[in-house]
């Protein structure tokens, strides 16, 4: 055999070979999330490798719509970097009800701009990922809600800025579906009081008594 007669070009093949197994390990799957990360949400990228302090993401999941949203209407969602210079390579992004402790994933995604979708949990396009490893530093992601879904929706993600650099589980704003969007108030026309009208009457009865007198002591 020739690693009987060479020792040394065994070691250099089991070497190179031991590298490309643990390259491939770190750096994960180049075409997105796979579904084994569903669970928790969290990269394999390697023994010691953690994820970041949520609070430090350069990133961000906005809802340019805001809080509220009408019953079965899509939502529009944006993850992007908050400096708009920091890049991601990968993302995962879902929705769960947020008052529901099972932490179930809901609702379903549609196509990405730069990405696809995925069927955690076993429900079809429940989830939404990347599908190349370029850097990015805006996704644009449409998400539709469960049929008459009226309780609160929130969205997590997990950015991946590199093999070892990464934050799980980032939330958007919870929005709440509603019949209609809530009206903002507005302040009510002063109503003349009793007092006012009386005191009122008493200025022009007064201004009348005047303008009497005036003309009687020409």
């Amino acid at each position: 055999m020739l690693c009987n007669k060479n020792m040394y070009t065994c070691a250099v093949v089991l070497a190179f070979l031991l590298a490309s197994v643990s390259i491939d390990r770190i750096d994960g799957k180049p075409d997105g999330a796979p579904l084994e990360a569903c669970a928790t949400m969290t990269p394999n990228h390697g023994v010691g490798v953690y994820p970041q302090f949520i609070n430090s993401s350069p990133f961000k999941t906005e809802i340019p719509s805001g809080e509220y949203a009408i019953m079965d209407n899509t939502l529009n969602l944006e993850l992007r970097s908050v400096n708009d210079v920091t890049t991601y390579k990968g993302f995962l992004v879902m929705a769960f009800d947020k008052n529901d402790a099972t932490n179930t994933p809901i609702g379903t995604f549609k196509l990405p701009s730069d990405g696809k979708v995925i069927d955690c949990s076993g429900i079809v396009g429940s989830a939404a990922t990347h599908k190349s490893r370029n850097e990015k530093k805006l996704t644009n992601v449409q998400w539709t809600p469960p049929k008459n879904f009226m309780g609160t929706a929130i969205f997590r993600t997990t950015y991946v800025h590199n093999a070892t650099t990464f934050w799980v589980k980032t939330e958007s704003i919870a929005v709440t579906y509603v019949m209609e969007l809530p009206t903002s108030s507005t302040q009510a026309p002063v109503a003349t009081t009793p007092s006012s009208a009386s005191q009122l009457s008493k200025t022009w009865i007064s201004l009348i008594t005047f303008s009497l007198m005036a003309y009687l002591m020409r």
